[in-house]
């Protein structure tokens, strides 16, 4: 479903004080007042953005579709200055979004431990964070850990999941 941006815009919420809103538009509101949580978040927001408008310049786009873009279209991609006044921008290839290849996989995910596979096929355990409490304490999780290593050294012994 498209949303249509050139449409006309009509008002949105009540211009009367005690009828609802948009959450939108109560959100600009809010932000743009002078409350501390709406300046820490504006200066939190605004930290690292410097705004920069480039007047009189040549734009050339590049990109996966033919003809003009659509208002309100956002696309990935990389921006050139190519020169004093020209710039390029090259839209990315989606087919080439390259998948993450996890480095040291799972070979075992358990309460306690995970077992994982370095490149060169060795493997070694780690300790999950354990959420504490009066039921379950530092000393319970260690005697769970302990069992449940010597479980994976069972299950490492009968190449269940030594395989690759």
């Amino acid at each position: 479903m498209k949303k249509d941006l050139n449409s006309k815009r009509r008002p949105s919420g009540s211009t009367k004080k005690n009828e609802p809103k948009v959450i939108g538009e109560l959100l600009n509101e809010y932000f743009a007042s002078n409350e501390p949580l709406a300046v820490a978040y504006r200066n939190r927001l605004f930290k690292d953005i410097h705004p920069h408008t480039e007047l009189g310049v040549d734009l050339k786009l590049l990109t996966r579709e033919p003809g003009r873009m659509p208002v309100g279209t956002m696309i990935d991609g990389a921006i050139v200055h190519d020169d004093e006044v020209h710039f390029t921008f090259i839209q990315n290839d989606p087919e080439k979004k390259v998948a993450a290849i996890q480095r040291n996989p799972h070979v075992y995910m358990g309460k306690c431990i995970n077992v994982n596979r370095k490149d060169d096929g060795t493997l070694y355990p780690t300790f999950n964070r354990p959420q504490f409490t009066e039921h379950f304490t530092f000393q319970d999780f260690c005697r769970e850990a302990a069992e449940e290593l010597i479980v994976v050294a069972g299950l490492i012994e009968k190449n269940r999941i030594v395989g690759k």
